[in-house]
């Protein structure tokens, strides 16, 4: 069976036997992952994807677009640069095409106690996931299951339902057990017997049964990737600037936003750089 590939923004793992690590340092390493995965050689080594954690990889992820903005914090530029909007944009696309080429990605958070108050004024505590509710909405949209990892007596359980709405999780699959012992094989086998249950109980009219070593952390030469740039670009307008011209103003403008130029990045964008290089050797030049 293929390998989950961990996607870890924090050294976690040391101790886990056999795990496939790549690092991530910057939202740039989640691009190039995301764009390797897209490969037909990496499809048949993977199938599943690990998050660990949201939580850093959402601060990445702002970081890239007040990058991208040339703005220190997020919320700089009000309404003009509407950094929270290309956040959100940003966040939500890179996932998705991850799993709109047939992945299945699996996100881990912290968790923290947050404190809810009813239209009656009475107030109520749920465990939430601690990543921010923004990224937590959109991944809450994507998933089947949000699950909650719970410690009693030095046993672990999955948390798949609350019955009583103190813990921020849910399924998809409609007969799912409420909790289960913490492994993947319960999990697989609670899945199959919701699936059976849902058979059962729609005369099987709706079920089918079709169906390394961590890499160092990236840096970016902005000078070799400004020349390397100039080259790229230089050889396709030499060939027929009127063709070319437009779609490599098409992809600078995709990272580095409307009206942007490469010659306007800055040595903290050496990443866009590297990005639409990618683009333009993807799109323009291997074609």
């Amino acid at each position: 069976m293929p390998s989950p590939l961990l996607l870890a923004t924090e050294k976690g793992y040391n101790t886990i036997p056999g795990i496939i690590v790549q690092d991530i340092t910057s939202w740039a390493d989640v691009k190039q992952v995301a764009r390797e995965l897209r490969k037909a050689e990496v499809k048949a080594a993977f199938k599943s994807i690990i998050v660990d954690t949201v939580d850093l990889a959402s601060s990445l992820c702002e970081k890239y677009v007040c990058n991208q903005l040339d703005i220190e914090n997020i919320g700089d530029g009000g309404w003009a640069k509407n950094g929270w909007a290309k956040v959100k944009k940003e966040w939500e696309e890179t996932w998705r095409s991850i799993v709109m080429e047939g992945y299945s990605v699996v996100f881990i958070s912290h968790a923290k106690d947050k404190t809810f108050k009813r239209k009656d004024g009475t107030e109520y505590s749920q465990i939430v996931p601690s990543c921010s509710t923004a990224y937590n909405e959109i991944i809450k949209n994507m998933v089947d299951i949000m699950a909650y990892i719970q410690v009693e007596n030095n046993e672990r359980k999955f948390i798949l339902r609350s019955p009583d709405d103190t813990i921020d999780c849910k399924s998809r699959f409609k007969y799912i057990d409420p909790v289960i012992p913490f492994s993947y094989q319960d999990l697989i086998d609670a899945m199959n017997r919701a699936i059976d249950k849902e058979a059962a109980m729609t005369d099987n009219k709706f079920i089918t049964d079709e169906k390394l070593q961590a890499p160092e952390v990236k840096t970016y030469d902005y000078e070799a990737l400004m020349a390397e740039f100039q080259q790229i670009a230089g050889e396709l307008m030499g060939k027929n600037s009127e063709y070319y011209a437009p779609r490599i103003t098409k992809i600078v403008e995709k990272y580095l936003g409307k009206g942007k130029k490469i010659s306007e990045t800055t040595l903290d964008q050496a990443e866009f750089v590297s990005l639409i290089i990618d683009d333009i050797k993807d799109e323009l030049v291997n074609k």
